[in-house]
């Protein structure tokens, strides 16, 4: 029986979260994604042709139009029209996992055009090859890495539509998160997911915690809309908690805060009445764990059966959507990562801080920076190459992030210049701070290659602090930029001193 393609296309076409997938798709690309049902029909505006299509076209030899098998696709692809020019392909699939349509990249120049191939299809279409060869020549050149790479969120971002399409029964929190979840980033996912747990059990704060393959924090969120107080006190509690649930794979009830010496103790004393609840986001089988929700409340609740079961539901249900969005997720932080030194990438750092700076505003807290420049990074590069420099760039970024905080966040902003995120720090916190690592930076005894000369480094640091938030983004590191000119000066002056005699 044929699908009514018209029918199961027009919801996901005419969706905000679908036009944002396109349009990011775009932004990183330069490609505009079009749809098609699997008769080749588009049910989107086509973007004009260029002329190595439209010979094809007037011939009918466009598979995109003439053969049927073309947009029938297990996964996203780089579908070959011939030689080195082609689409990208990604599969529409409804709740059954059955292809339904398929998102189109217009034509592109993805690999080295081949003369035999074009001939040949030259000699049948009765073109002369030298006209079909500047022609396909002429498409435009793409890279196919990065167009398989937005793809990929793309194909998630379709998974996660077609679930939310498929199930009408899902409360409504549920299919509103799927929709959030299909046009997040790897911050505002674990947000969402927050806001919809503190939805279902009316909880006064709550934290999601997610994790990657390897056990290690992957994004965390937290929220306590209900009150500004005691806000740093709850998010350890909040904190300490998930990590007790996510390393014993099981959920933990404390109706009484103030007869739990372990929430006392994650508190500080701070947080002395309330309930708090954790449970497992468990693995499909049940037989491990990737994440933990933990809710509080206020006032003591001797009944956390209803809550429990309520966000057991809640879990079991929206499973799928969660482990798709942790996907999101691992595919969005994989992009931002500085491969060379294994710290988050400048495009990370800008969108962090503006949700930082956001957040601060939002909890009237402090937020600082610490910046690290590394003193003749150059010359570094020259010594040592490419590869001994990131294997020292690696084993620093691993002291970094040894001696702080996990809420802390370490970027690459250029080179040999580092930015440390501080939440909730003053600038006398991030000045103390700074000033400890800069030390352990310095003492510490780097390898350009294994069992090789000792690399000592000589770094510079400056910081910026806000107030509540009151600080732009552009003001912020425009602040630690002139502390860091500060540092490079006093350096200079230290260095030209001269030592007294004998």
């Amino acid at each position: 029986m044929e699908h009514d393609a018209q029918g199961e296309l027009a919801p996901l076409i005419g969706s905000p979260e679908f036009t944002r997938m396109v349009e990011r798709f775009q932004a990183s690309t330069g490609q505009r994604l079009q749809v098609f049902d699997l008769s080749g029909k588009a049910h989107t505006p086509v973007e004009e042709y260029p002329r190595y299509c439209r010979l094809l076209q007037e011939r009918k030899a466009c598979p995109l139009y003439f053969d049927r098998e073309f947009l029938r696709r297990p996964t996203e692809t780089m579908a070959v029209c011939c030689a080195g020019v082609g689409h990208f392909v990604a599969p529409i699939k409804d709740e059954k996992e059955e292809q339904i349509g398929a998102v189109v990249s217009p034509a592109v120049k993805f690999a080295a055009n081949e003369v035999e191939p074009l001939a040949q299809l030259a000699f049948r279409l009765k073109v002369f090859p030298d006209e079909l060869i500047q022609a396909a020549e002429a498409v435009q050149s793409v890279d196919a890495e990065k167009l398989l790479g937005a793809g990929e969120l793309v194909s998630v971002g379709l998974n996660l539509l077609a679930e939310m399409q498929a199930r009408e029964k899902v409360r409504l929190t549920l299919r509103r998160l799927q929709a959030q979840i299909a046009e997040s980033n790897s911050q505002m996912l674990c947000q969402h997911l927050v806001e919809a747990v503190l939805s279902l059990s009316r909880a006064d704060y709550g934290l999601v915690l997610l994790m990657d393959d390897n056990g290690s924090d992957l994004a965390s969120g937290f929220d306590s809309p209900s009150t500004q107080t005691q806000v740093e006190a709850k998010r350890r509690l909040t904190a300490g908690v998930a990590e007790w649930v996510r390393h014993a794979d099981r959920s933990v009830t404390v109706p009484d805060i103030g007869k739990s010496a372990w929430c006392r103790y994650l508190t500080e004393d701070e947080v002395q009445t309330g309930s708090v609840l954790g449970l497992p986001i468990p693995v499909g089988n049940g037989t491990a764990t990737f994440g933990a929700i933990v809710v509080g409340w206020d006032r003591p609740r001797e009944d956390l059966a209803e809550p429990m079961s309520t966000l057991t539901a809640f879990v079991g249900e929206g499973l799928h959507a969660i482990l798709m969005g942790r996907k999101l997720i691992q595919a969005e932080q994989l992009a931002l990562l500085d491969l060379q030194s294994g710290a988050f990438a400048d495009r990370y750092l800008q969108d962090l801080l503006e949700r930082e700076i956001s957040r601060a505003a939002r909890f009237g807290h402090p937020l600082a920076l610490v910046v690290f420049e590394i003193d003749g990074y150059e010359l570094l590069r020259g010594r040592h190459g490419e590869a001994g420099l990131g294997r020292i760039l690696r084993e620093l970024v691993g002291i970094v992030r040894a001696k702080t905080r996990k809420v802390n966040t370490l970027a690459r902003v250029r080179d040999g210049r580092f930015c440390l995120v501080i939440p909730e720090a003053t600038r006398e916190v991030a000045v103390s701070l700074g000033q400890r690592l800069e030390q352990a930076l310095q003492e510490h005894p780097y390898a350009a290659v294994p069992s090789g000369e000792i690399v000592r480094l000589q770094l510079n640091t400056g910081v910026a602090a806000s107030e509540m938030g009151k600080d732009d983004r552009v003001t912020m590191l425009a602040q630690a930029e002139e502390s860091l000119e500060l540092a490079r000066a006093a350096r200079r002056r230290e260095s030209f001193k001269i030592p007294p005699q004998a």
